[in-house]
């Protein structure tokens, strides 16, 4: 796999098709791990000198990195609403916010601001393809990287 920087807000669908997981460089030990995983050294150091050691650029990583690793995980997912429709996007980290991915945008939900969620909720269950009654959360996760899943916002 070769090393390659993409900035975070070109992150979407297509390269979620080309990598399970991507993350953001956060601190030198993260050298360190992509080394281990396979990476040159030089090569990695080269390319995040040349964006600043910006937080603004992700990475593909391999499905063979231990989940956790970085700091910082999109990893590759699929979600079946409460109303049985399926739907695809990311999930963040360790599940605490979930990203969809909608026809117009990609839509974030985050388990500690449900709440916020009823300002849009209409015009993303449009984006998804939902109809008005149909029901959204609790979402059925299935990570391919790893084989994980859970139920996202269970008791909503």
């Amino acid at each position: 796999m070769k090393f390659e920087l993409i900035k975070y807000t070109e992150l979407n669908r297509k390269y979620f098709e080309e990598s399970l997981t991507w993350a953001q460089y956060y601190e030198p030990d993260d050298i360190d791990t992509l080394e281990e995983l396979g990476f040159d050294r030089k090569v990695v150091s080269s390319e995040l000198e040349n964006v600043g050691w910006s937080d603004e650029y992700w990475f593909a990583i391999p499905d063979k990195t231990k989940v956790g690793s970085f700091m910082f995980e999109h990893r590759k997912a699929n979600f079946i609403t409460k109303s049985g429709k399926n739907l695809s996007g990311y999930v963040v980290n360790s599940g605490h916010c979930v990203c969809l991915f909608g026809e117009e945008k990609e839509w974030d939900i985050n388990i500690n601001l449900l709440d916020l969620l009823e300002e849009e909720i209409s015009e993303l269950k449009n984006d998804v393809g939902l109809a008005e009654i149909e029901e959204l959360l609790p979402l059925k996760v299935s990570i391919p990287f790893k084989g994980i899943q859970f139920t996202f916002a269970e008791s909503s």
